[in-house]
């Protein structure tokens, strides 16, 4: 399973392209009309007026299969419904449309990145992303895993690390959080769960705390692996010496 993603600024060419094609299949769509490229296009628009500010509006993946993997219709709606979920995407409008045009089995799936409620989706790291939740949905659905089987070796390689980026981008975050002044843990877990990292908190059976660790996009760090400063100990003295100065300013966050 691949998943290629671009980004782009013509509804139109792309509504046509994907919907246009022999023997085209629109599977699923929501807040789009399917009758022909045109209807889409003009739905997709519309929503888009909210920001016109965006020039790339556009989302398109398209996610293609082993042949060994045969797969209907309503399969291929349920992978592609996962990934928009695990994309952040699904309160978005979208059109999934199969092809029947290449050896592989196929799906287009096209997205407004304008959400119903204005939100604008990031585009940052969207191939790495994709290459990442494809990953997990050939595990969660039971399909051949690409790399196995050598398929599409020259997409494989846009499936680059990207732990390195992660773990500095929750660095940033947290580092950010503690300037603020977050004074304790819960403060904090809400904070960053705004930037889409969770926080666990590790504890043994007897009750006692041990560890902590920021999980994004799927991938988890201990708070040492992030940086030393954030291992639970240290990280805990830092938020109570927030805590001691909000106290002594006399307010609270």
């Amino acid at each position: 399973m691949i998943g290629k993603v671009s980004i782009g600024k013509s509804f139109g060419g792309c509504v046509r392209y994907v919907m246009d094609k022999d023997n085209a299949q629109v599977l699923d769509q929501s807040g789009v009309r399917s009758e022909n490229a045109v209807k889409a296009t003009q739905d997709f628009n519309a929503i888009r007026r909210q920001h016109p500010d965006v020039k790339n509006a556009v989302w398109h993946t398209s996610i293609s299969f082993a042949h060994q993997d045969k797969l209907g219709n309503d399969q291929m709606v349920k992978i592609a419904r996962d990934y928009l979920d695990k994309m952040n995407l699904k309160d978005h409008q979208f059109l999934i449309v199969r092809h029947h045009d290449t050896k592989h089995e196929h799906i287009h799936i096209i997205i407004n990145r304008i959400g119903f409620d204005g939100n604008v989706a990031s585009d940052r790291w969207c191939k790495n992303r994709t290459a990442r939740t494809c990953d997990q949905l050939e595990l969660k659905h039971g399909l051949t895993v690409a790399k196995e089987q050598g398929l599409g070796k020259s997409k494989i390689r846009d499936k680059v690390p990207i732990k390195h980026q992660l773990r500095s981008e929750i660095r940033s975050e947290i580092e950010q959080k503690l300037k603020m002044g977050v004074s304790n843990m819960d403060q904090l877990s809400k904070e960053l769960s705004k930037k889409g990292i969770s926080v666990f908190i590790k504890t043994q059976s007897t009750g006692r705390i041990n560890g902590v660790s920021f999980e994004k996009m799927g991938m988890a760090f201990k708070g040492s692996a992030i940086a030393k400063q954030f291992s639970f100990g240290r990280l805990t003295k830092q938020l109570e010496k927030n805590k001691s100065i909000e106290r002594g300013r006399g307010f609270s966050l």
